[in-house]
C-alpha cells in the first residue's frame, strides 16, 4: 500500500534518474530505460508498512525549532532524517512531514555559510565533517531535484548551496581519489567517508548539476585498489590488511553509485557479504549504517540476492524497534532511526537511489 502520491513521485523521480557512468561537466541527465524491477516477493509486509509509519512519526517528534536532528552531529543527521521523510513522498511543505522535510532543508542551508567555501558543517564546529557534508549535500540534491515545495528564490539559492557543496568536495579529493574526515585533499582517505560523498555526488548528477568527469574516475580507481580479491572484501584504505563488512557494503554501493554494477569486485563483495551475513561483526559495530549499504548493493544485485537478504533484515529491523518507534544505537535515536527507516522504505523506489 502505498501514499496517494506515490504514482506522482515515481513518475518525477524515474525522468530524474540516471545511471551514473558518463558523468561528465555540464551534461544534462540522460532519460533512464524503463525499469521492471518489482520482484516476486511481498517487500512491503503490513507489519514493515506498520514500523516505518511509528518510526517516522517518532522521529518527526524529535526535530529541534531550528529544524535539525540529532545534536552534536546534526548535519549529518539531518541529512539522513531528511532522506527518511523524502523516501515517504513528503517535499517542503507538502505532505504529513512536510514541515520537518522544509525545516532540514533551511537548516542545512543554513550551515553552508563556512570555511573552506560549500562546507556544510555544524555552528561552533565541525562535529560531523565529511561524512555529514556527503548526507547534507545527498540529501539537498534530492529535493532540488524534486522540484517541488521551493519558492523559484529558494531554488535559486539552494542550487547555490549545492554547486558550492559539490565543489567543496571535488576540491577535498585526495591524490589517491578518496575522501578523508576533512575537506582537504592533504592527510589520508578512507572508504567509510568516500562512500558518503560519492553518493553526494551521484544525487547532483540527478540532479543536473554538473560533477567532474576526472574526480569520478579517481573515486573508481580508490575504491577498487582497496579490494581484497582473495577474499572479496574492501579494505579501510590503501593499507594492506583485511576487509570488513561494513566497508566492504559501502565499497559495493559507491561502485554501484560510480557505474560499476557488474565487475568482478562487485560480484566479490557480494559474494564476501552473504558469506558473513550472520557474523558477529555485521550484528554489531555501525549496525545501522552497514546493513543500509549492504541492503542498497543487494538491491543494485537484483533477483536472488535482493530475494533472499531484504526480507531477513527487514523482519530483523520490525523486531528492534522500540515500542516508541525509534531505533537505539550508535549516535542517538535520530541517527539509527533514520538509517532504519531508509533501510525499510528501499522498496518504494521514491529516491533516486533506490532506483536501479
Amino acid at each position: 500500500m502505498r501514499p496517494p502520491l506515490a504514482p506522482l513521485i515515481a513518475c518525477l523521480l524515474a525522468v530524474l534518474l540516471t545511471r551514473p557512468s558518463d558523468l561528465r561537466a555540464g551534461d544534462a541527465p540522460a532519460a533512464p530505460a524503463p525499469s521492471s524491477d518489482f520482484p516476486d516477493f511481498d517487500e512491503m509486509t503490513p507489519a514493515g508498512l506498520r514500523s516505518i509509519e511509528k518510526g517516522l512519526e517518532s522521529l518527526a517528534q524529535r526535530q529541534s525549532r531550528n529544524g535539525s536532528f540529532g545534536a552534536p552531529y546534526s548535519v549529518a543527521v539531518t541529512g539522513l532524517a531528511g532522506m527518511a521523510f523524502l523516501a515517504h513522498g513528503n517535499f517542503p511543505g507538502e505532505g504529513r512531514y512536510g514541515e520537518q522535510v522544509g525545516g532540514a532543508v533551511r537548516y542545512l542551508m543554513s550551515c553552508s555559510l563556512r570555511v573552506p567555501q560549500g562546507f556544510i558543517t555544524e555552528p561552533g564546529g565541525p562535529q560531523s565533517r565529511m561524512h555529514g557534508h556527503g548526507f547534507a549535500t545527498m540529501f539537498l540534491c534530492e529535493v532540488f531535484g524534486m522540484e517541488r515545495g521551493l519558492s523559484g528564490e529558494t531554488r535559486e539559492s539552494l542550487r547555490r548551496v549545492i554547486e558550492n557543496a559539490v565543489h567543496c568536495i571535488e576540491r577535498s579529493q585526495t591524490r589517491n581519489g578518496g575522501w578523508g574526515y576533512e575537506p582537504t585533499p592533504q592527510g589520508g582517505e578512507e572508504n567509510s567517508v568516500t562512500v558518503c560523498v560519492v553518493a553526494a555526488l551521484r544525487a547532483a548528477r540527478n540532479a543536473g548539476i554538473a560533477v567532474e568527469k576526472s574526480c569520478i574516475d579517481r573515486a573508481i580507481r580508490y575504491v577498487k585498489r582497496c579490494h581484497n580479491a582473495g577474499d572479496g572484501s574492501f579494505r579501510y584504505d590503501l593499507s594492506p590488511g583485511g576487509g570488513t563488512f561494513a566497508l566492504t557494503a559501502a565499497a559495493v554501493s559507491t561502485l554501484n553509485y560510480l557505474g560499476e554494477y557488474d565487475t568482478s569486485e562487485v560480484r566479490k563483495g557480494i559474494q564476501y557479504l552473504f558469506r558473513h551475513q550472520k557474523d558477529e561483526e555485521a550484528r554489531y559495530g555501525h549496525y545501522f549504517y552497514q546493513h543500509f549499504y549492504a541492503a542498497l548493493a543487494m538491491w543494485q544485485a537484483g533477483g536472488d540476492s535482493w530475494k533472499n537478504w531484504y526480507p531477513a533484515i527487514r523482519d530483523e529491523l520490525v523486531k528492534k524497534q522500540s515500542p516508541d518507534g525509534s531505533w537505539s544505537g550508535d549516535y542517538g535515536l535520530e541517527y539509527s532511526t533514520s538509517w532504519a527507516l531508509l533501510i525499510l522504505q528501499i522498496p518504494t523506489r521514491y529516491l533516486p537511489v533506490f532506483q536501479r
